[in-house]
């Protein structure tokens, strides 16, 4: 019997989805969504949002699967940048005569201000570590921010959440990206992923063997 996701998973894609359904399976299902949609043709007039639609669940999977696979290199920072900046216009409505685009090199601003400039844009070099150091955390041995697979995979993520929304203006056809260019994204996942569960497994299976032998050296002993 073919199994149901055969038609548009190969054995690997299978195999990954397979092990984010035993970690958390909504972002198993946002993967299957993902090739299900690269599998199929667009509607005329709807490529744009097929687009978006795979991109944003590619993008949702290589975020989520970081903390799904237990590999979170940091705390999370609180408050994360963004709600930083919503609170701005409030901050700033204190003080309505602050010009911050005035003439001069150097603008003389509040300490109130400044300190709160200051943790926003610390917070934000901080989140950017992160994200490299939880990445490096889930493909490398030791940690390495640096390394070429890690490069690899904030690549093809960077290419997925450019996608995964509507910019201000339409793009021309022309400039969207093919299949092929985001098949070979998702190969980046799969590939550095796939290289991920095969290490935790072969792991496991290692740590059961070493328990299955312990054991019954244990009952031996007790005979």
């Amino acid at each position: 019997m073919v199994a149901p996701d055969a038609a548009f998973m190969d054995a690997r894609q299978q195999r990954i989805c397979a092990a984010l359904t035993g970690k958390r399976s909504d972002i198993a299902s946002m993967y299957r969504a993902a090739l299900r949609l690269l599998s199929m043709p667009a509607e005329v007039g709807d490529e744009r949002t097929r687009i978006s639609h795979i991109c944003h669940s590619m993008r949702e999977v290589m975020n989520r699967v970081l903390g799904a696979m237990g590999t979170t290199a940091s705390p999370r920072i609180k408050p994360p940048s963004n709600k930083q900046v919503q609170a701005l216009p409030d901050m700033l409505s204190s003080f309505p005569g602050l010009a911050l685009d005035a003439d001069g090199e150097s603008i003389p601003i509040p300490r109130a201000v400044a300190e709160v400039f200051d943790k926003l844009i610390k917070t934000a070099v901080q989140e950017k570590r992160r994200s490299r150091e939880d990445v490096a955390s889930l493909l490398t041995d030791d940690g390495n921010s640096e390394h070429l697979v890690v490069k690899r995979w904030v690549e093809a993520r960077d290419f997925f959440v450019r996608w995964a929304h509507l910019q201000d203006d339409e793009p021309e056809m022309s400039k969207l990206p093919s299949d092929n260019h985001m098949r070979t994204h998702v190969a980046v996942f799969d590939e550095l992923f796939d290289a991920v569960i095969t290490a935790f497994f072969t792991l496991r299976h290692s740590i059961d063997d070493l328990l299955a032998e312990i054991n019954s050296l244990e009952e031996g002993g007790n005979e």
